[in-house]
């Protein structure tokens, strides 16, 4: 016996199979989605505990460094001090400059044989000048081979020290000596007192000292009018 063909059934199976095909295609889109979305806050939760670590690191490594630092700064400041400090006991042991000149001749002299104790004296004697008058004036005639008169002496301290000097004569045009001195060339200056007779040669200017009693005179001797020599002086408490 035939049974009897019914189209309509075939169109709603085909549209059950429809159906079904979709909800499982939205099914595998659902489920595809909500596994990639639980991977990816898995992870994202991974970086974020990752960069957490990361962080904690870093600033564990900074703090590290700051301490570093403030100890490299502490020992900086020490090396400082301690630098100026031995620099300072250089420059007391080995002195530069004028100390170190001083230093210099002390050692020479003590090395020719001068009394340490007579040299300490001198040192001790070296120092500020004190009670000095204002200085004064006077002048003598320099001695010339071609000068005929009598000897120039100028005296100061009462009498106690006495200043006289010769030097070369002066050419005139001719090429002839003439009685007064030529300041240009060396002039020999004598200092006699008690303690004997200093003798200087040298262009002036001509600077010396002679102690005399109690008191030191100074002296600079100086060119002045034509066949003079000024003398410049004053004194100061000895010693």
């Amino acid at each position: 016996m035939l049974q009897s063909y019914d189209p309509s059934a075939r169109y709603k199976a085909k549209a059950r199979q429809r159906f079904m095909n979709f909800a499982v295609f939205c099914g595998v889109v659902f489920i595809s989605g909500g596994i990639g979305f639980w991977l990816g806050g898995q992870s994202a939760a991974e970086e974020v505990i990752k960069l957490k670590t990361e962080n904690k690191n870093l600033t564990a490594q900074y703090d590290e460094l700051q301490d570093s630092l403030t100890e490299l700064r502490a020992e900086a400041q020490t090396a400082n001090t301690r630098f100026e400090q031995i620099k300072k006991e250089y420059a007391e042991l080995v002195p530069e400059g004028p100390m170190q000149d001083l230093m210099a001749l002390l050692r020479q002299q003590l090395d020719k044989g001068m009394d340490p104790q007579r040299m300490a004296f001198f040192i001790r004697s070296a120092r500020p000048p004190t009670g000095c008058v204002e200085p004064d004036v006077k002048r003598f005639v320099v001695s010339t081979p071609a000068y005929s008169g009598p000897d120039s002496i100028v005296s100061v301290a009462d009498g106690a020290i006495k200043i006289s000097g010769s030097g070369n004569s002066a050419r005139n045009d001719q090429g002839q000596p003439e009685a007064w001195f030529d300041p240009a060339q060396p002039v020999t200056v004598l200092f006699a007192s008690e303690n004997g007779v200093d003798k200087k040669r040298s262009t002036l200017p001509i600077q010396h000292s002679v102690v005399s009693g109690n008191r030191e005179y100074r002296f600079t001797i100086e060119e002045g009018t034509r066949s003079f020599a000024k003398v410049v002086y004053d004194s100061c408490s000895y010693p």
